[in-house]
């Protein structure tokens, strides 16, 4: 491959300015930083004008959030009340401002325009995010250098000689720079050098150190710097969290009522989990640190020279030297100048094959087109992109133009695009750091409860009051036993148990080498509804094997049989009487063998060819050999004078024309060899040696594979050869449109279609020959080498499938999980080896779309008619058994409505809805085009099950319009071109041998797809975890308030050693274990509901505190009415304050719960069908065991020593046994009721909860008339029967209803 450079631009005409921010609009204009692309290859930051000057609007698509920034100024006076409220309320003001932030922006701050603010106020959605100080960086210039020059009228006042300053604040580590001329802070992200914008470089002698010193200033240090907290500041920012603060003011409650102990060790433990959560704080801060932070030395180019300096005093625009050995990591994301290198990406994208780098070349757009805020680019960008973080694996030298006049001009150079947190190893930092909001129902449902048992705490806070004071009680003694009463009704360890158990599944995961940047989604896994999955690498062997050859024959104008070894591909190689080299092909000067050997873009690193797997089994077929040299070394490789034809244009190559070198195998390997390499009998078909048929060819040009062409070129020449050759492989279909029909066989069709529907892999060859120098053919642009093309034939490789795909997906459909690939591999290819996976079911039959050539005439009518579009599109059975689906309704019909067995299959397939399509990437950006606002096009999404030659961006909008639908998305693959499709989904998963991944929450080191069963059974073990403790902790907490309001009747409580025993001795190591539950192994078709709200967990929740709250009463009133029952008095008549705890009917309520807390566990304890049974859950049962023993022990067999610890009175044996019968009993019910009675209630209960809103909302009434008249029922059905209608169904569920067949062809 030859070594090209962008336009540079001289160094006498540098520019003096820094650059331009490319988005600054007058102050009247609304202005937008985005991209308009939906693909997933957007910019990240873009803003809007919302009140010119004070507050402006921007979206911030990495984080998945909106942001409103205001700029602010201190306000004295309103300091000063703000600290006299802080006082007078002892500090509660300052505690719920840190909540809430509302004190200190109404009195703290006051509104600034945004040019004169000191700082920012963020907000996102009207809550507070932050509040971030105005920095005043100097800057050594005009402020013209920093923003576009064309305002520089509108603010030349600020445009003096001499140093300068911007305005910049940060916020989750973008910054933001001051744009005077439309008074607004714009996203230093999306800075680019105006020379940038014309393909320009930067010039031959590198920035200036005025430049430099310019955007230092703007872009600060080339570092990804986490500044770790303190102890100090992370205890503080710790004990304020809303938790901890309930806890102290329990603890305080508590030892105004004398529970000393227990407010003690609930403080001691409340402090050691502090202590822990600092410390692991503090261990995760410094390990992301340690993995971000990365500085080295480098040679950089400034003022014409080269010098060494620091990695963190780069800055965008610097000329730095790759080849030097200092930094095996990139310190900064950069664009390949000269030279070229194999990187590791892994940690960035996932995929595990090293990536080779090209330099720009003269015509490149990439400089102008790049997005300079986006970080996931599209291929064609990328294979010039260096990113930071990736690790060097090798570089090549080339001869340099940069810094000629220092010493040493020979090295691979890169310019620095993106420093520090703008990088795409910034965005995966920051991802970790500031992981994305999950918008889930279980966790908005959770604080609503939470809000529920809230309100039944001041409900009887308010009743207990009023009977406490009707007694005589004090109202200090009052208050502070309705305050213990909200301590009681919200417990204060809920929010940490729901979390534990999510926290168990990560670390399994972990464990089973399957890491998450993002714990919350591991609960997003379990409502995974449809799951999509790479081809090639995910469901097949990364590598290939190449089955063989099939050589168009252009004198017979077919293919010619299948050479399956190389010896039979090259016995055909003769020399003509023109004295040109043909083969079985008949194509002058052109050779299979020659373009198996050369048309690749492959890399020796330590000697062994490194790149796409497809290309190194191609290679590895031929047997040649790979020669690479650096651009320095190469005159006595490439030495002219006895190589070349004396007649020959290209006598005197340049010493940099061929980097790259292939080989035939070597004379002595001759035969020895019956299928890899030659049978000496080749040699002799290739007539003299000296002629050269089997000789070394180096490559001129290389254009490597493009997704959205997908083809690969390359230009290249032979030793003795006359001429120059192109060869071109890629997709089939794409090959045929290049090439001059008459070299396309007239079998190519059926040839095709006989490999692809069994399975196999089908690459196309062709090829042409260039009569123009080297120098000609090396600045030849990519659309005129890959045109007028002779075709050459097919390589056939077979796809393996990985030994655990068909297991995998077959569970994964039993589970009735949808399942769908998305590939950019042939359309028939791919549907096989999705039947022979076992992706499609057996029996399902599969239409594979084909987009005629009327699509174009038939799209101008699309605004006279949305469906006239759709006739373009052809739906053919994938195996040709002559049915078709009607283009509009996609039902299938007959092709010959003669034809019985055709007939008769449409008929059946119409009745049983059993069909699939696969779509192809033309057909559906064509539909996505013109027809989204049709059915057709929501019918076609339900009905696909094979997605091929798919883009990468047309693998995110899949996703993206599947998630329209209402699923939620899961995607698996292996590797870059799926980045934006893991980013859109809401389950991404990447087969990587990294630990973190900016592509996806999921990262795997397990080869294959059982990650994905285990992810999502984990997800589902997680959530249903979480609805176990949930409604456990509300279960306790109702049993205690329950038992709290009984005993207040007296003006009794619980004795501190009571509260001791069931809090921490119980709740605690029940829920703990509760939580270690595993998953099943199996997962089944019904999933995990995620609304605490649900019809069957408010069912399962209210029967269950009925019962308990009945049961206790029931034990209440039988206390009181047993004969030697001594009604507990105050021991001083006048003070009602003195009455003791202990007595019978302390004693009888306390044994008695102390089961109920026991069973509660036990009933909530969910096992099958998504987690696995109770008593496999070691811990819990041995828990469970010790605690009902010693339960048993303390009500059968009681101790003295412990009867005094619980304050509990001696009582009659039977009395005893009586409540051992009361206790059996509750659990018989509650366990009865919550597997029989409860879910049979939960409908009616829904029933009658809507039938509440019906008689407090006319409008809901009509609704629901209305849904009913839709549905087609009768006029006279019943409102009751109404009432069970599920209220807004997902759009998918809505659609597989009216779908024949419904879900049955998946």
């Amino acid at each position: 491959m030859a070594n090209s450079t962008p336009p540079i631009k001289p160094a006498a005409e540098a520019s003096p300015r820094v650059g331009q921010i490319p988005v600054a609009l007058e102050k009247e204009e609304a202005s937008t930083y985005a991209t308009s692309s939906h693909t997933g290859i957007q910019g990240d930051i873009w803003a809007r004008a919302s009140q010119p000057g004070f507050m402006q609007e921007m979206d911030l698509a990495e984080e998945d959030m909106s942001i409103a920034v205001r700029g602010c100024r201190r306000s004295v006076a309103g300091s000063v009340a703000y600290w006299i409220l802080v006082v007078c309320s002892a500090g509660i003001v300052f505690i719920l401002d840190s909540w809430f932030h509302t004190f200190s922006t109404w009195l703290l701050l006051k509104q600034a325009r945004l040019g004169e603010a000191e700082c920012i106020h963020v907000s996102s959605g009207g809550k507070f995010v932050s509040l971030e100080v105005v920095s005043t960086v100097p800057f050594d210039g005009a402020l013209e250098d920093a923003f576009n020059p064309q305002y520089s009228e509108k603010y030349a006042e600020q445009c003096v000689d001499g140093p300068g300053e911007l305005r910049m604040f940060t916020f989750r580590h973008y910054r933001f720079a001051y744009l005077p001329a439309s008074a607004q802070f714009v996203p230093v992200s999306r800075w680019k050098d105006p020379e940038w914008t014309l393909g320009v470089a930067t010039s031959v002698s590198g920035l200036s150190e005025r430049l430099h010193k310019q955007r230092m200033s703007i872009f600060g240090q080339c570092m990804i710097d986490i500044r770790e907290k303190t102890y100090l500041r992370l205890m503080w920012e710790e004990v304020l969290n809303p938790f901890y603060i309930f806890q102290l003011a329990s603890i305080i409650i508590w030892s105004f009522e004398d529970y000393y102990y227990y407010a003690c060790a609930i403080f001691l433990i409340s402090a050691i989990s502090i202590a822990s959560t600092l410390i692991s704080t503090k261990r995760t801060m410094r390990k992301i640190r340690e993995m971000s932070a990365y500085t080295c030395d480098v040679r950089v180019l400034r003022a014409g020279r080269w010098s060494e300096v620091a990695s963190s005093d780069l800055v965008p625009g610097d000329i730095f030297d790759l080849a030097d050995a200092k930094f095996a990591a990139l310190p900064c994301d950069a664009v390949l100048l000269e030279g070229d290198c194999v990187v590791n990406e892994s940690m960035l994208t996932g995929e595990s094959v090293p990536e080779s780098k090209s330099p720009l070349e003269h015509s490149s757009k990439v400089l102008q087109d790049i997005d300079m805020a986006a970080h996931t680019l599209k291929p064609s960008m990328s294979r010039h992109i260096l990113f930071a973080g990736t690790h060097i694996v090798r570089v090549r030298k080339a001869n340099s133009i940069y810094g000629k006049q220092t010493a040493n001009c020979s090295g691979a150079t890169a310019m620095v695009l993106r420093t520090g947190f703008c990088t795409t190893k910034g965005t995966l930092v920051r991802s970790i750091l500031f992981p994305r909001p999950t918008k889930f129902r279980f966790y908005r449902d959770a604080f609503r409860f939470i809000g529920v048992l809230a309100g039944i705490a001041v409900i009887g806070f308010t009743v207990n009051s009023i009977n406490l004071h009707r007694i005589g009680v004090s109202d200090g003694a009052i208050a502070k036993k309705a305050l213990d009463l909200i301590t009681v009704v919200v417990p204060p360890a809920l929010p940490a148990c729901m979390s534990i158990g999510m926290a168990f599944a990560a670390q399994r995961l972990r464990k089973e080498g399957i890491f998450c940047i993002s714990p919350s989604r591991i609960n997003v896994a379990s409502k995974v509804a449809v799951m999509c999955f790479d081809k090639t690498g995910t469901l097949t062997e990364t590598g290939l094997d190449l089955l063989g050859v099939r050589i168009a024959s252009q004198s017979t104008g077919q293919f010619a049989d299948m050479q399956s070894t190389i010896g039979q591909v090259t016995r055909s190689i003769a020399v003509s009487e023109a004295g040109e080299m043909v083969d079985t092909a008949c194509i002058p000067s052109l050779a299979v063998v020659n373009a198996l050997a050369t048309c690749h873009s492959l890399r020796l690193v330590n000697g062994a060819p490194v790149g796409d797997p497809l290309e190194v089994k191609m290679l590895e077929f031929t047997g040649w050999q790979i020669e690479e040299n650096d651009g320095v070394n190469t005159q006595a490789v490439l030495d002219a004078g006895s190589c070349y034809a004396d007649n020959s244009p290209l006598a005197s190559p340049t010493p940099d024309m061929f980097p790259t070198v292939v080989r035939p195998p070597p004379i002595f390997k001759l035969g020895q060899s019956t299928d890899s390499v030659f049978e000496s009998s080749d040699l002799n078909t290739c007539g003299n040696s000296s002629q050269g048929c089997l000789e070394e060819i180096g490559i001129v040009k290389c254009f490597e594979f493009s997704p959205s062409l997908c083809r690969a070129s390359v230009v290249a020449k032979r030793l003795h050869g006359s001429c120059v050759e192109v060869y071109v492989k890629g997709a089939p279909e794409v090959l045929r449109g290049l090439c001059n029909s008459a070299t396309v066989p007239t079998d190519f069709d059926k040839v095709l279609d006989e490999y692809t529907q069994h399975g196999y892999r089908v690459i196309a060859l062709a090829g042409k020959t260039l009569q123009q120098s080297w120098r000609d053919a090396a600045t030849l642009d990519r659309a005129n080498v890959e045109c007028g093309l002779s075709f050459m034939g097919f390589l056939v490789f077979e796809n393996r499938l990985k030994p655990a795909t068909q297991p995998v997906l077959e569970e994964l459909r039993e589970a009735q999980i949808r399942l769908i690939m998305c590939t950019g591999d042939n359309p028939l290819t791919a549907v096989s080896v999705a039947r022979e996976c076992s992706l499609v079911a057996p029996g399902v039959q599969v239409f594979v779309s084909r987009l005629s050539g009327a699509g174009d005439i038939l799209a101008k009518d699309y605004e006279l008619n949305a469906h006239a579009p759709l006739a373009a599109v052809n739906w053919v059975h994938y195996a040709g058994l002559g049915v078709v689906l009607d283009p509009v309704s996609l039902k299938p019909s007959a092709v010959d409505s003669s034809d019985p067995a055709a007939v008769e299959l449409a008929a059946e397939l119409a009745r049983s809805g059993r069909y699939c399509v696969a779509i192809t990437g033309d057909v559906f950006g064509y539909l996505s085009q013109y027809t989204r606002s049709t059915d057709t096009w929501k019918h076609m999404l339900m009905r696909a099950a094979v997605y091929a030659r798919m883009s990468p961006e047309q693998k995110a909008e899949m996703i993206e319009q599947m998630q329209e639908l209402g699923y939620i998305t899961g995607f698996c693959g292996d590797g870059a071109n799926d980045c934006g499709a893991l980013k859109s989904a809401d389950v991404g998963l990447s087969l990587s041998e990294a630990e973190a991944s900016v592509a996806a929450p999921f990262t795997s080191r397990i080869d294959n797809i059982t990650c994905v069963t285990r992810l999502l059974k984990e997800g589902r073990c997680s959530i249903a975890t979480s609805f176990g403790c949930f409604k456990y902790m509300a279960l306790y907490s109702m049993i205690q308030f329950t038992t709290c309001c009984l005993l207040y009747v007296y003006n009794v409580n619980l004795t501190d050693g009571e509260y001791l025993y069931v809090d921490l001795f119980t709740i605690l190591p029940v829920a703990i274990c509760m939580d270690r539950a595993r998953p099943f192994k199996r997962l089944v078709p019904k999933r995990p509901s995620a609304s605490l709200t649900s019809k069957k967990v408010l069912a399962s929740l209210l029967g269950n505190v009925a019962l308990v709250i009945g049961f206790q009463i029931a034990m209440f009133f039988m206390t009181e009415s047993q004969p030697w029952y001594q009604k507990q008095v105050p021991a001083d008549p006048n003070d009602p304050d003195s009455t003791p705890k202990e007595g019978d009917l302390n004693t009888a309520m306390f044994l008695f719960t102390s089961f109920q807390y026991l069973f509660a566990g036990a009933i909530f304890n969910i096992g099958p069908p998504y987690r696995q049974p109770a008593y496999r859950n070691y811990s819990y049962v041995a828990v469970v065991a010790v605690i009902l023993i010693f339960d048993l022990w303390v009500l059968l067999a009681p101790v003295h020593g412990f009867s005094s610890l619980f304050g509990i009175v001696h009582t009659k044996v039977s009395w005893r046994f009586t409540i051992l019968g009361m206790a059996t009993a509750n659990f018989a019910l509650c366990y009865l009721g919550e597997w029989l009675l409860f879910p049979r209630l939960a409908i009616p209960l829904a029933k009658v909860f809507r039938l509440i809103k019906l008689a407090c909302s006319g409008k809901l009434y009509k609704r629901y008339e209305l849904a009913a008249g839709e549905a087609g029922h009768a006029e006279h059905s019943s409102l009751w029967a109404r009432l069970g209608q599920r209220q807004n169904r997902k759009e998918y569920k809505l659609l597989l209803s009216g779908m024949v067949g419904g879900s049955s062809w998946y």
